[in-house]
Order: structure tokens, then C-alpha cells, then sequence
């Protein structure tokens, strides 16, 4: 009888001890999440900061000091891209969730220097599609058309949770609308001052 009362101590001991390792374990868990978002992601990922640098060097590439455009935006392992400016991020996550790059090139919008200028940007907008978590995406008052030898309007189609778009003033056709409409997570979209044709809503838009 002693020998059973001891087996039975012996299992419920190590029943107890199962229950107190699951529940430390648990605990482990939730403070590992909370400490990550008291302190949130210290970096970037490496792909979303390289798709801001090729931004960058586009903007370099028209002929404009890029350094001085975008001055936080280095090209450097260390830098995080999170806290660059016109960049804002999940904290949790680090991922890039919104980005504001209106008026790149820092017009004076009072003047006519922008009005009159006709030096268009053919951009490639296939260098957004690694930024799967973009949610608000800024073009406007940049003279952007969609480059002409790529797919580069057919690229935005791949921000599946792209919410707010937002293409004032700039140079894009209804070359650009089939890919506007087919993203489903679009709440906001800003088209005026470009060069849409016909009444709307426009064919090829029928799934906003």
C-alpha cells in the first residue's frame, strides 16, 4: 500500500513539474513579445534597404544631387533605414510601411519653376514590389511617368496591402490604371493633374 502511495506521489510530482515548466515556458514567451514591443525592431531588413537606395541612385541618375535630396539615405550595413527620413516603419516588425518621397526633387511649389518644367522622370515602379508591407506610397508633384521599356506600372499590381496611393501631379496615362486595379487592399487613391484620358470611372479599374 505504501509502495502505490508512493508511485502516485512520484507521478503527480512529475505532473506538477510538466505544468511548471509549460507555464516558465509560456512566461518566457510573453516576455520576450512584450520586450520586443516596448523596445520594437532595432533595423531594417536588408532587402527593403537596398530598394530604398535603388530609389536613391534613380533619383541620381536624372541628375540631381541625390545626397543632398535624401541626406539620411546611406549606404551603409549599419544604417537603419527606419529612421531615415520620408521612411516610416513597423515597430515591431521593421518592416517599411510607408513611404513619402513627394516632391524628390524640393521644388518651390509658389514658383513656376515646377508648373513649367517639363524634364519627366521615366521611373521604374517595379522597385517597390519588395516592400511587401507598404501601406501608403507618396508620389506626388515629381513629373513621374511609367518607364517605357519595362513593366515597371504592372509592378505595383504586387503591393497586395498597399492602402493609400497617392500620384498627384505627375505624368502617368491609363497605361498605369490595370494595375491600379487590381490592388484589393486600396482605400485611397489620388490621381489628379496627370494625363488620364476618358470619363471615369476609367475601363480598367472595375476592381477597385
Amino acid at each position: 500500500m505504501n509502495i502505490n502511495k508512493g508511485k502516485e506521489w512520484w507521478m503527480g510530482a512529475s505532473h506538477f513539474q510538466m505544468e511548471l515548466a509549460n507555464t516558465a515556458k509560456c512566461l518566457l514567451l510573453g516576455v520576450v513579445i512584450l520586450w520586443i514591443q516596448i523596445h520594437g525592431n532595432k533595423g531594417c531588413f536588408e532587402e527593403e534597404r537596398l530598394v530604398l537606395l535603388d530609389f536613391k541612385a534613380f533619383v541620381g541618375s536624372n541628375g540631381f544631387d541625390a545626397d543632398h535630396l535624401l541626406p539620411s539615405w546611406i549606404d551603409d550595413p549599419t544604417s537603419n533605414c527606419c529612421q531615415w527620413e520620408r521612411v516610416m516603419c513597423n515597430s515591431t516588425t521593421g518592416h517599411v510601411t510607408e513611404l513619402s518621397l513627394n516632391n524628390t526633387r524640393q521644388y518651390d511649389m509658389e514658383s513656376y519653376s515646377f508648373y513649367n518644367d517639363e524634364n519627366i522622370w521615366y521611373v521604374n515602379l517595379s522597385m517597390f514590389q519588395q516592400l511587401k508591407e507598404l501601406k501608403t506610397l507618396n508620389l506626388s508633384y515629381n513629373h513621374f511617368d511609367c518607364s517605357i521599356d519595362d513593366q515597371g506600372c504592372e509592378s505595383l499590381s504586387k503591393l497586395k496591402k498597399l492602402e493609400v496611393l497617392d500620384l498627384t501631379w505627375n505624368r502617368f496615362n491609363n497605361i498605369i490604371l490595370p494595375s491600379l486595379g487590381t490592388l484589393s487592399s486600396l482605400k485611397t487613391l489620388i490621381l489628379n493633374r496627370n494625363r488620364m484620358e476618358g470619363c471615369f470611372p476609367i475601363q480598367g479599374m472595375f476592381d477597385l
